[in-house]
C-alpha cells in the first residue's frame, strides 16, 4: 500500500496541535484528508449539477 509522507515541514506545526488536542498525529492528518476529500466531492457535485443546468 503507498503510504504518502507528510511534508517535512508541517510537522512542527502538527506536533504543536497534538499537544493541545492530545490526539495522535496521524489522526488528525487522517481528519483533514476526510474532511478535505468530502468537500472536494461536494464541489465535484455542485458543478455537474449546474452543468446539466
Amino acid at each position: 500500500m503507498y503510504s504518502p509522507k507528510i511534508d517535512e515541514k508541517l510537522i512542527p506545526a502538527l506536533y504543536q496541535l497534538k499537544q493541545l488536542t492530545n490526539k495522535p498525529m496521524t489522526k488528525m492528518v487522517n481528519e483533514a484528508v476526510i474532511e478535505y476529500l468530502l468537500k472536494r466531492k461536494e464541489i465535484k457535485n455542485d458543478e455537474q449539477r449546474n452543468s446539466s443546468n
